[in-house]
């Protein structure tokens, strides 16, 4: 295992005898890894329902904790020279969409029940169009972005000519 700092020894202790074996520290991890995403679902849930009682500050603030969880994750690879993007790639397009659909649909609940209850009930409608037509855009905007990122880094991968001297 890879040197850890203080902060992350408090919590992954990588060198507890208590482990035993190799095989329990993996198991537990991968079950903490289970947690961890039984939690992120939980989060939007909570965050809807808390939306819906009009707790909205506590709603946002549910609703950004997996995201914030999410870059720690992301970090964390990256500093142990992970490349997660590389790795995400690699996944089969039937796992992408699972995770896709599971998400977005508590992301759009959380922000419809989020508007609904803190914008003016005048203005509802004019704002979900608001919603709907910025979210189409930003999503356009993403696709192609992506794009431009996959065809820059397809050409940087791309082997170099022979050279003779």
């Amino acid at each position: 295992m890879a040197k850890t700092t203080a902060f992350e020894d408090i919590f992954l202790a990588p060198d507890e005898p208590a482990w035993g074996d190799e095989r329990a520290r993996e198991e537990f991890y991968r079950g903490s890894t289970m947690a961890l995403c039984a939690t992120m679902y939980g989060c939007y849930a909570i965050a809807i329902v808390a939306a819906a009682t009009d707790a909205t500050l506590v709603s946002l603030l549910i609703f950004v904790l997996p995201s914030l969880t999410s870059l720690l994750l992301l970090r964390y690879c990256a500093r142990r020279g992970i490349d997660m993007q590389t790795v995400l790639k690699g996944f089969p397009p039937r796992r992408k969409r699972i995770a896709y659909a599971t998400t977005y649909p508590l992301i759009a609940a959380w922000l419809i029940v989020f508007l609904w209850r803190t914008l003016p009930s005048d203005s509802l409608p004019q704002s979900l169009l608001g919603a709907v037509v910025g979210g189409v855009i930003g999503a356009a905007v993403a696709v192609v972005v992506a794009k431009l990122v996959r065809r820059r880094s397809a050409a940087q991968q791309l082997p170099e000519d022979d050279s003779f001297d």
